[in-house]
């Protein structure tokens, strides 16, 4: 007769021996050490791949990788990958120069390219750095690779870079040379070439805004702006007839209850198509196409859609980074597949040969292998290492670029807060006490020395702020793990650069002078540039109130709109048009100074 007591069985015909219990004993031991390893061991920093590229000569699968600034050549058979080479700050692109075996790998600051071949697992690479100007975000090359393209995201510039000589084994001479730098009207997000238009297309990181430009001279043609947000992936159809881009539509007049958002009605995650002949007025149409498979539904979100490419069979595939998954849909019919990846897909790469397309997961440090043919599945997973223990402050970042964290998984804290900051909409939430009074979203960056939070000032503590952020504008259950989680992310977001940190002593003095002149610290009072208190500001909200608490002044420079409401569309503006607690008109001279003060904050 056999017996169970808890892990172990005990036989009431046959005592054990010594050593029998003496491997028991050790077995224990070897748990409990296990155990007291894994609560001593520190936490390792995740790689966090934020780009991939393949290439089909060597069939080798490239990334980069944000955390541990590593440049990692993938064999995507034996799924192992080796070290190439690191960097001493983060990378944040990489692209394949077209009709080369030559990767150029971006690093954000200082900013720098780096020029290297496709290589052999044991061989080390010859490199070239190329000085380009600082935070350096985003890497686009042409379609013959003659031009690569940099966005540099907080000093609101894109360079251009011409070939000015041949990719050589050695690259003992930087083959690209800067040929111009271009000022933007925003903080660009993301780019793409038309070839046979030469045109190159810019979007705003925060709001809908897209610049059209040469892409050989730089030259501006145009701005245009749409209700929109999050453009987070780019891409033409095989015929290179229709731009199609991932994005959120936020909209104001609808509410954060469950209803609202449960039907689509608050938040829409959406891919849509512009033809490219005369893009600039398809863009700005309130008819935008669509595909005719949805990426979502009723009980079943796409939160955060992000990058999307076309294969050359006609499928359409789109990381949805919210939600962990990838949808593949055809132009041919309304069917929609949607499968299962890790945290936070945000990168895709296509193998035509085997049909295949790899996914960057950031957040789980792994790549999904999606087989498109016969029909779609995930095939495989590659990691970059093992399984790790997330800190408290890794855990907030998860759940800040997690969907699930709302209603059936519609949005996240990032679709509204795009990496922390703004994404230039309106929204209507508890957060003011009522409905019927939607508010402009504020930054998160520096939220820390903010308090109180809300436009009304009504909260002194950020993890209450957190907790009934997710309860009452998410819709969602929350816990004092998340909250306490996400108050650990949101704590090391840092206030956005000024736009225009270099100003002299002397100017900034002048700038100083006026500012107290005019009374503008008693609202926002040095070092934060805000106040505790709520203050009379001469503006009124749909539900009469008047009285608000001042935003920091820090980054002000950053932020695509301005005033609880987002009337104003320029610092300038908040003057100019809206005479914001200003009494006497101000001089040209006056004026000049105090806006330039106000953007080296």
């Amino acid at each position: 007769m056999v017996q169970s007591r808890g892990m172990f069985r005990f036989s009431a015909t046959r005592p054990l021996t010594p050593s029998t219990f003496q491997v028991c004993m050790m077995l224990m031991l070897c748990f409990f050490c296990a155990l007291a390893l894994q609560a001593s061991t520190p936490f390792s920093p995740m790689e966090q791949p934020v780009q991939v590229a393949w290439v089909p000569e060597s069939e080798s699968l490239w990334t980069v990788t944000k955390n541990t600034h590593r440049v990692l050549r993938i064999n995507p058979d034996t799924h192992t990958h080796t070290v190439i080479f690191q960097t001493e700050s983060p990378l944040h692109d990489l692209r394949r120069i077209p009709g080369t075996d030559t990767l150029a790998a971006l690093q954000r600051n200082p900013g720098r390219l780096y020029l290297f071949k496709d290589i052999q697992e044991s061989t080390t690479p010859r490199i070239a750095a190329i000085n380009v100007p600082p935070d350096a975000l985003r890497l686009q090359t042409s379609p013959d690779g003659r031009y690569l393209y940099v966005l540099h995201h907080w000093t609101h510039q894109a360079t251009i870079l011409e070939r000015r000589k041949p990719l050589t084994d050695g690259h003992q001479a930087a083959p690209y040379e800067i040929k111009i730098t271009i000022p933007l009207p925003y903080a660009p997000g993301r780019q793409l070439i038309i070839a046979d238009k030469d045109t190159w297309i810019i979007t705003a990181a925060y709001g809908g805004r897209m610049s059209l430009l040469d892409a050989i001279t730089g030259n501006l043609r145009g701005t245009v702006k749409r209700p929109i947000h999050n453009i987070q992936g780019l891409t033409l159809d095989p015929g290179a007839q229709t731009l199609w881009l991932t994005h959120q539509t936020l909209h104001p007049d609808a509410t954060t209850l469950r209803g609202d958002i449960q039907w689509g009605f608050l938040m829409e995650n959406q891919v849509s198509g512009f033809k490219v002949k005369g893009l600039a007025n398809h863009f700005t149409h309130p008819g935008a196409l669509q595909l005719k498979g949805k990426l979502e539904g009723p009980g079943n979100a796409a939160g955060d859609p992000a990058a999307v490419l076309w294969t050359d069979q006609g499928e359409m595939v789109v990381a949805l980074a919210g939600v962990g998954e990838v949808a593949v849909l055809r132009d041919d019919s309304s069917q929609v597949d949607r499968l299962g990846v890790g945290r936070r897909p945000t990168a895709l790469a296509y193998d035509s040969k085997h049909r295949r397309v790899f996914i960057a997961n950031t957040l789980s440090d792994s790549f999904s292998v999606l087989q498109l043919a016969p029909s779609p599945r995930i095939s495989g997973t590659i990691r970059l290492g093992p399984r790790r223990k997330r800190s408290l402050l890794a855990e907030g970042e998860r759940l800040f670029f997690d969907a699930h964290q709302s209603f059936h998984g519609w949005f996240s804290c990032h679709s509204c807060h795009t990496d922390g900051h703004a994404n230039g909409r309106l929204n209507d939430n508890e957060a003011d006490g009522s409905f019927g009074a939607p508010k402009n979203i504020p930054t998160l960056l520096g939220v820390a020395n903010t308090a109180p939070w809300s436009w009304l000032g009504k909260r002194d503590d950020l993890t209450e702020q957190v907790h009934r952020s997710i309860e009452t504008t998410m819709r969602e259950v929350t816990s004092p793990q998340k909250a306490n989680a996400l108050r650990a992310f949101m704590e090391t977001l840092s206030p956005a650069p000024a736009l225009r940190p270099g100003l002299t002593d002397k100017a900034r003095k002048k700038g100083m002078q006026l500012f107290e002149h005019l009374r503008c610290d008693e609202c926002h009072t040095p070092p934060y540039y805000t106040e505790a208190d709520t203050f009379d500001v001469g503006l009124q909200d749909e539900k009469g109130k008047t009285h608000f608490n001042p935003p920091s002044l820090l980054g002000v420079s950053q932020r695509p709109q301005w005033f609880h409401d987002g009337r104003a569309k320029s610092i300038k503006g908040i003057f100019t048009e809206h005479h914001h607690m200003i009494d006497t008109r101000l001089s040209d001279e006056d004026l000049d100074i105090l806006v330039r003060f106000l953007e080296s904050l």
